[in-house]
């Protein structure tokens, strides 16, 4: 009679549902932005180069997520994992996504879905610790596919930071940083009030950009003075060609910003033919502050300097597969000696360039250690206009040396100091010529004429 009542309890628990308490996503419409940060997880865990687990992944996300809804409430909410994440990716996005429903639910007011979601997906990228997988806002997406249509031109300030510290490395001629009197060497310290020590460059860029017409403010700390001071800039837009070219005496300069479309090629071209037809005796490769760009045009410009088949870079896909990118013909277009300029900003295709003329002999790197950003990504845009861009492949130098998360060490150090900037020295530039002229006169060239050209913008 017991164990018959024992079993008649333990079926009226089970067969019973109604008497659980019911969960937040059974009470309420699925929260707006959970459908964003479930297309992200997917793209993460079918596309990232190296196999990742959704309890990794989603365990950040709700980190991320607590740390937004509590950041604005004045008690905070209880919102921690009663149990970790496991193994079962069905289980764990149905824990994930109640936790984001409560959150939805008890957050404050004014925090939208977007927050959230967005959250979510930064929580899983700073998770994965990869410089080419980051995020992108729907603003972010439509900037980047602007630029990946060759379109140079963004809103903003005009101004070109580098990061430790956070300095205004280089103003664009006429643009509202150099008509509101900001000058290369001041250090940033805050925009829009918020402090921005702490960020690099390429964060602190985010919030220096927006809506051409619109305000911000800068603080700034200048060299000399006993204050920082605010100034405030109204935002417009800017044009920022691809490639500078100018003639120096008897040596080629070419400044690459980046490699955006296949057209940076016949310009780079085009200027060392002239450079050859002008007979000059060495060439100055300016890749400081290179973003990188597409592999494809990057590869042709170094195979402007190197033999043909000379490996460029090795790719190694998410199931281990390697192959080599080498140079295609035209090659050896430029044969005299180069001396190329590196420096924190150099990322990317810019340091597999700078790698590649290294490791062949072709070239020595003078300034910084670069960024160490090196890999394979594609922009997989997600169900609401964001977007992700994701490392699909891992990349090492021609020769197999790692460069991702390590960089490029220039043969030659020198450092920037702030109050190089703000004098308008570049002690960089002056040691690159110098060790060209070394090579120069060890070819048994002569020196040409100490003529300065005038700089010629191209691709804008």
């Amino acid at each position: 009679m017991r164990i018959a009542l024992a079993l008649a309890l333990l079926v009226s628990i089970f067969v019973h549902p109604a008497a659980q308490a019911a969960t937040c996503l059974e009470t309420t419409p699925e929260p707006p932005g959970l459908d964003v940060v479930r297309d992200a997880l997917n793209v993460l865990s079918v596309q990232y180069f190296e196999p990742i687990l959704s309890d990794e992944l989603l365990s950040a996300a709700a980190d991320a997520l607590y740390e937004t809804v509590n950041r604005d409430l004045a008690v905070p909410l209880n919102l921690a994992v009663a149990e970790p994440f496991g193994a079962d990716e069905d289980t764990n996005w149905a824990q994930f996504s109640e936790d984001y429903c409560l959150a939805y639910v008890e957050s404050a007011p004014g925090i939208e879905g977007d927050t959230l979601a967005y959250s979510s997906i930064r929580g899983m990228v700073n998770e994965l610790d990869e410089a080419h997988t980051a995020f992108l806002t729907p603003q972010m997406y439509d900037a980047h596919q602007r630029w990946a249509a060759g379109d140079q031109q963004y809103e903003g300030i005009g101004a070109r930071l580098r990061s430790d510290p956070l300095t205004i490395q280089y103003i664009f001629p006429g643009s509202p940083a150099d008509q509101a009197g900001l000058r290369p060497g001041d250090q940033i310290l805050t925009v829009d009030g918020e402090p921005v020590g702490d960020l690099s460059a390429t964060e602190v860029a985010q919030f220096v950009r927006g809506e051409a017409g619109t305000l911000v403010s800068i603080t700034i700390q200048r060299l000399g003075e006993p204050a920082p001071r605010t100034v405030d800039i109204i935002r417009a837009s800017v044009k920022v060609p691809s490639l500078e070219s100018r003639v120096i005496g008897d040596v080629g300069y070419l400044r690459i910003q980046d490699f955006p479309v296949p057209a940076l090629y016949d310009d780079v071209l085009t200027e060392i033919n002239r450079f050859n037809d002008l007979g000059l005796k060495g060439l100055i490769l300016d890749l400081r502050a290179n973003s990188g760009g597409r592999t494809d045009v990057g590869s042709r410009v170094a195979s402007l300097f190197l033999e043909r088949d000379t490996p460029i870079y090795l790719s190694t896909s998410r199931r281990g597969q390697t192959s080599a990118r080498r140079a295609t013909p035209p090659n050896e277009i430029w044969t005299r000696p180069v001396t190329v300029l590196i420096d924190g900003g150099t990322a990317s295709m810019g340091e597999i360039l700078a790698a590649t003329l290294q490791e062949q002999g072709i070239a020595q790197l003078v300034g910084e250690t670069t960024a160490g950003a090196v890999a394979g990504s594609i922009v997989i845009p997600l169900v609401d206009g964001s977007a992700l861009q994701v490392t699909t492949v891992r990349i090492d130098s021609g020769l197999g040396r790692v460069l991702n998360n390590i960089g490029v060490e220039p043969d030659v150090s020198v450092p920037v100091l702030p109050e190089d900037l703000r004098g308008g020295a570049d002690p960089q530039l002056d040691v690159a010529m110098s060790v060209l002229r070394t090579e120069i006169n060890a070819a048994g060239e002569p020196a040409g004429p100490a003529v300065v050209g005038p700089a010629v913008a191209l691709g804008s």
